[in-house]
């Protein structure tokens, strides 16, 4: 009878029992039994090692200026935005009255043209007068219109009445004398200058005097130059004299375009300020 051949699961149970009873086992059992044993893991880096950033430095504690000086700083800025304020402020009132003035002078021009000037200076200068009131008288007259008439039927520049100009014709020895040639601007500037001449020689050359006698007469002036409330010294006439009507009006009128003309036209490098402030009013 065959030995029957050990099966596996025998060998093992033989294999415990001779390890139990203290015989080794072999290295065959020992490679089918023993587990694996694992390769011990890599190390892990450690973290590096960050370095702890430096704190800012301190800066020191700005100091607080005390009190008073900080309100005394804020009074002289208030002071000193006050000042330029006030300047800004006079600086534009200065140059608003400028601006003004400038605008009154350029009336004052507008409102003074002046026309024929080479006949006014001629005329002028022939009877001894001054051709700025000469210009003054025209312009009150006629505003310079040749064509002007008046409702008396006086004609021309300077508004000469038929009576007056026919008898001025006769002292000129005007034999071809004709009332039409007062509407041509040299006849009537001619004959309305001997007329101011002969004004100037009777009153002596006061042009307040000259200007009534010229608006109301001769005849007139006179009488009321011997009434003492009107010409206390029985020569002359003053504005603040006469009696208030159309011959006092005409005769301010002129003798205040009489200062403008001449500021204007008759004296050297004329300006703004030239001109009388009575004419700025």
């Amino acid at each position: 009878m065959e030995t029957p051949t050990p099966t596996p699961q025998r060998n093992r149970r033989a294999d415990r029992y001779k390890q139990d009873s203290g015989v080794a086992p072999s290295p065959e059992l020992l490679q089918r039994t023993a587990p694996p044993i694992p390769a011990p893991a890599a190390a892990e880096a450690p973290p590096p090692v960050m370095a702890r950033p430096k704190p800012a430095p301190r800066r020191p504690a700005k100091r607080k200026l005390p009190l008073w000086i900080t309100a005394g700083i804020i009074v002289l800025l208030i002071l000193l935005l006050a000042l330029l304020a006030a300047q800004n402020l006079m600086q534009a009132y200065i140059v608003q009255q400028q601006n003004a003035r400038e605008a009154a002078y350029q009336k004052i021009v507008d409102n003074h043209p002046i026309y024929y000037k080479d006949l006014i200076d001629q005329y002028a200068a022939e009877n001894n007068l001054q051709p700025a009131f000469v210009a003054a008288i025209i312009l009150n007259e006629s505003s310079f219109r040749t064509d002007a008439e008046s409702n008396v039927g006086a004609r021309g520049l300077m508004q000469l009445m038929p009576d007056t100009a026919e008898w001025i014709s006769g002292k000129l020895g005007d034999s071809y004398y004709s009332f039409d040639h007062m509407w041509e601007a040299e006849q009537n500037i001619r004959y309305g200058c001997w007329y101011l001449n002969y004004l100037s020689k009777l009153f002596r050359g006061d042009p307040v005097t000259m200007a009534s006698a010229y608006h109301a007469g001769q005849t007139t002036v006179t009488g009321w130059l011997s009434d003492p409330a009107m010409s206390p010294d029985g020569l002359s006439l003053s504005l603040s004299g006469m009696k208030d009507g159309p011959t006092k009006t005409y005769a301010g009128r002129v003798t205040q375009a009489y200062a403008i003309y001449d500021a204007l036209f008759y004296q050297t490098a004329p300006a703004p300020g030239a001109v009388p402030d009575s004419a700025l009013q």
